[in-house]
């Protein structure tokens, strides 16, 4: 089934069409905030390497502390050091992590729900940012 043909028969297209931006951060974050919506989810946020929030969609605020963060979640090395402050992020089960490239650099993307959420929404996230950056 062509992408087309899913987001018609899903009735996103004319919702889709009136949410664009000229704007490369707005456009951005639109696309986050379509994921987060149809997803159910609280809060997308995606970091660079060094951890500086890129983009972001809901939550409660700490979406800098959580792109901080990021690089650490994503490495699989970190993790089991990772002390588990709880100030700082959701509890791990509402988390799904990924990294992803573009254009030579490494972003990381982090959905937070509770339970938690599954991967496919941070392929589409992946998937809308390089389209994004492409242009």
């Amino acid at each position: 089934m062509s992408y087309i043909a899913y987001i018609m028969k899903k009735g996103r297209l004319s919702e889709r069409r009136r949410r664009r931006s000229g704007c490369l951060a707005d456009a951005l974050r639109l696309q986050l905030d379509a994921c987060r919506e149809e997803e159910g989810l609280a809060a997308i946020v995606v970091s660079d390497e060094l951890g500086f929030c890129v983009a972001h969609s809901g939550g409660d605020g700490n979406h800098d502390e959580l792109a901080a963060r990021l690089p650490m979640l994503a490495d699989p090395r970190c993790r089991a050091l990772d002390d588990d402050d709880g100030e700082l992020q959701p509890p791990r089960a509402a988390l799904a992590v990924t990294t992803f490239s573009i254009a030579g650099a490494k972003l990381h993307a982090c959905a937070v729900k509770e339970p938690a959420p599954g991967t496919d929404v941070l392929a589409r996230v992946a998937s809308g940012f390089a389209r994004l950056l492409a242009e």
